[in-house]
């Protein structure tokens, strides 16, 4: 290309000399009287003048610009490959990168400026391809109550490789959770409507085994709580790890609960991701909170029966509750919680022990273990759960999710992912299977 342009400069050279030539001069005479001798003498005198014919005039500008267009496009590739050089010999080169604070439904904007084109750009393994010179934006959402880490990673034509990291602190005020492969924002914002959540996560417990991966299971739900279900964000309140401790959770149930619902208008969302048991008698279901003691079961653990009850006396319109827990006495990896404990059997009389406006979908049958998985990072009830709310429920693709679509669809693959790991697990569903669950 460069041979070219030389060529076109000394071509357009040839032109500009031609064209002068023919703006040669041409002959003129004149007449001249002379009176010096004391009588005037007529003569008539030749010269020359030059002669610019104003096309010709015109042509030669518009080949002089063209010769200049050609020697500063020349100009730039020569640039262009001492760059290309210098890069060559160097190897490095970088990049800048920084992040917006979340908006109201937890969105950040990645912002990566690049000076070199980029064969390759990853924000966390994840590919986005081939960027050009300049700026690349990607949204994301980190997860609520906890720093998330981006790290951003680009690479150029040549090989080299420049790298930055960020950190996002999102507060339960204001997370994608693209780890395990869940992505909220597959989830188009519903409007904000009257419906309250509870969300409790726990997974680190002061007396008892760890309930692997609780706290994330709450913290990521609490997007799709605000995206699917169209909860506002001063109507959740999110209980994590040592904040659910027995007090705090009867206070979100019985004080703060009954001040955000409206009677018969409200709709009511509970998550629940932790340990549950059975009373050694096997009639009654207990949550338990951070600081529970298996030995002291009946005085700090919380029963089910008892805030379902402080649900009910603040009248709601409906009333649905996640349970990523079971009562088979063990823990998700299946250590034993209490070995007394003898599995509740899910009978008739209990589904109606709930009030008729309640929903109540919970992780596995009584006498299964509800299990966590460390490729998921994610209990497995809990992470179908919400990939069934981004739409892979929607059975017959109307953009609604109806309870008897979610069960179906939970049914299929947390059993199956169960029996991956040599287990069996079985989820369940009490109240009205056309109700719709996600939708607009």
């Amino acid at each position: 290309m460069k041979k070219n342009l030389v060529l076109g400069v000394i071509g357009l050279g040839a032109q500009l000399m031609s064209l002068a030539w023919h703006s040669s001069l041409a002959s003129e005479c004149r007449a001249v009287t002379d009176c010096s001798s004391g009588r005037c003498i007529a003569t008539t005198v030749c010269g020359e003048r030059p002669v610019i014919d104003q096309r010709l005039q015109r042509q030669y500008q518009d080949l002089e610009a063209e010769r200049r267009r050609l020697i500063d496009e020349r100009n730039a590739i020569d640039s262009e490959r001492q760059r290309r050089r210098e890069a060559q010999t160097t190897g490095g080169f970088q990049i800048r990168a920084s992040v917006t604070d979340p908006n109201q439904l937890g969105e950040v904007q990645i912002v990566i400026d690049s000076p070199v084109e980029l064969s390759s750009l990853k924000v966390n393994d994840v590919e986005l391809g081939w960027q050009r010179p300049g700026t690349t934006s990607v949204k994301r959402i980190p997860r609520v109550g906890e720093i998330t880490v981006y790290r951003i990673e680009a690479k150029n034509e040549f090989g080299a490789i420049a790298t930055q990291t960020l950190k996002v602190d999102r507060v339960v005020e204001i997370s994608s959770s693209l780890q395990a492969g869940l992505q909220p924002l597959n989830i188009q914002p519903v409007k904000p409507r009257d419906a309250v959540a509870i969300i409790i996560g726990i997974e680190k417990y002061r007396r008892v085994p760890a309930a692997d991966f609780a706290n994330k299971d709450a913290s990521v739900f609490y997007d799709y709580a605000r995206r699917a279900l169209g909860v506002k964000q001063e109507n959740i309140k999110l209980l994590l790890d040592d904040k659910a401790d027995a007090a705090e959770i009867l206070v979100a149930f019985k004080n703060w609960l009954p001040t955000r619902v409206s009677k018969g208008r409200t709709d009511v969302y509970v998550f629940y991701s932790g340990h549950g048991l059975p009373s050694e008698d096997g009639n009654s279901l207990y949550f338990l909170p951070h600081e529970a003691n298996r030995d002291l079961l009946d005085r700090t653990a919380i029963a089910q029966k008892e805030l379902v009850d402080a649900i009910q006396r603040s009248s709601p319109k409906t009333v649905t509750m996640f349970i990523d827990s079971c009562y088979s006495g063990q823990s998700r990896t299946g250590e034993t919680l209490l070995a007394s404990a003898r599995p509740i059997a899910v009978t008739a009389k209990q589904a109606s022990s709930f009030p008729s406006n309640f929903t109540v979908i919970s992780a596995s049958a009584p006498d299964q273990i509800s299990s966590s998985s460390p490729e998921l990072k994610h209990g497995i009830f809990s992470y179908y759960l919400m990939r069934g709310m981004e739409g892979e429920a929607d059975a017959n693709k109307d953009k609604q999710i109806t309870v008897a679509e979610m069960q179906a669809y939970l049914s299929e693959n947390v059993s199956r992912r169960a029996m991956g790991m040599n287990r069996t697990q079985q989820p369940q569903v009490i109240g009205d299977q056309s109700r719709v669950l996600v939708g607009r």
